[in-house]
């Protein structure tokens, strides 16, 4: 049970050492119950991480909560988080989030977001598992990630120091790609493979210079910057073999949207035009805009203050459309 949870996930594919001590580390932690620190670069999967820590934990059929600390305004975040003080007027039915953990474990991405008074009561709650005010326990994993260097956060007085040692004392580091470059042809081989089953063009595979090319690349946006680069060149290649310039690493301004869109439509729009009254206009935007939305949340781990700047709309849209196209995160 334990390899299948593992190896269903392309972050943690690979034969190289960084991979297989990452494992290691990640079964070990898991089977304990210690509050944990994810240190990784974008796109390494800190979300998936924290997700199978949970999953092969005892608390793998209690809830698991993620809570987004950048998309919360500072003045909100203790009483969505833990119900205290100020605001609690709002609703004496409401149900914070670390109710919601209760049994299980709750996952507080980009912790260095978090204000200075819910950080001071994150610390309560670390050591003495209650909520100020509060007699009743809380049997809650707190598992925390952040893509800030928390050493810098602590120096400049915006990060607790006695928060950071209590984090840093058990920690969790995932490799970047470049750190294991033995695994990317394994792990691209897996998007070629699914990106080929999910756009129906047929069996694909790499030439030797996309190979090379891959292999050898940084990938400084890690496992999420290959899973693009290799489904976007499936889109567009009408070859079965990818080659390195259908890969369009060098530069994105070289890739058109509009090139992008006529191939991705192409596959179905000719049969779908000989339909009358298809309201093919809306079908297709609200496809396009589905997707878009989707894969920008992907690529910023969930993060939905980072997905509406990237789209350029207003959080509050972000989540109306979300809700909309009921498009899980």
């Amino acid at each position: 049970m334990n390899r299948q949870l593992i190896s269903h996930y392309p972050e943690f594919m690979g034969k190289s050492p960084k991979i297989q001590k990452f494992i290691r580390d990640l079964k070990k932690f898991a089977a304990n119950d210690n509050n944990i620190l994810i240190k990784g670069e974008p796109g390494t999967g800190r979300q998936v991480t924290a997700r199978t820590l949970h999953n092969l934990s005892q608390r793998k059929d209690g809830p698991f909560i993620i809570v987004d600390l950048s998309s919360i305004p500072h003045d909100e975040q203790d009483f969505i988080i833990f119900k205290r003080d100020k605001k609690t007027q709002k609703s004496e039915t409401f149900q914070s989030m670390i109710e919601k953990a209760i049994n299980g474990s709750i996952f507080f991405l980009e912790i260095a977001e978090m204000c200075p008074d819910a950080q001071l009561e994150l610390i309560r709650l670390m050591k003495d598992s209650k909520i100020e005010n509060t007699e009743k326990k809380l049997n809650v994993r707190i598992i925390c990630s952040t893509g800030k260097d928390l050493i810098e956060e602590v120096e400049k007085g915006s990060f607790n120091q006695d928060l950071y040692e209590i984090l840093n004392s058990t920690v969790l580091r995932i490799p970047p790609l470049r750190e294991r470059k033995e695994d990317i042809i394994i792990i691209g081989k897996f998007f070629l493979d699914e990106a080929c089953e999910k756009f129906e063009t047929g069996t694909k595979e790499f030439s030797k210079d996309a190979r090379d090319f891959i292999s050898k690349y940084d990938w400084p946006g890690n496992i999420r910057e290959l899973e693009t680069a290799i489904k976007r060149a499936v889109i567009l290649s009408n070859s079965p073999v990818i080659s390195k310039k259908e890969l369009m690493l060098d530069s994105i301004n070289s890739f058109s949207i509009k090139e992008f869109l006529e191939e991705k439509l192409k596959r179905y729009l000719m049969e779908i035009t000989k339909l009358e009254n298809c309201n093919l206009y809306e079908t297709v935007m609200k496809e396009v805009e589905k997707s878009l939305i989707t894969i920008v949340l992907k690529e910023t781990e969930g993060n939905q203050l980072k997905t509406a700047k990237t789209l350029g709309i207003n959080r509050n849209t972000l989540r109306s459309k979300i809700k909309e196209y009921k498009i899980k995160i």
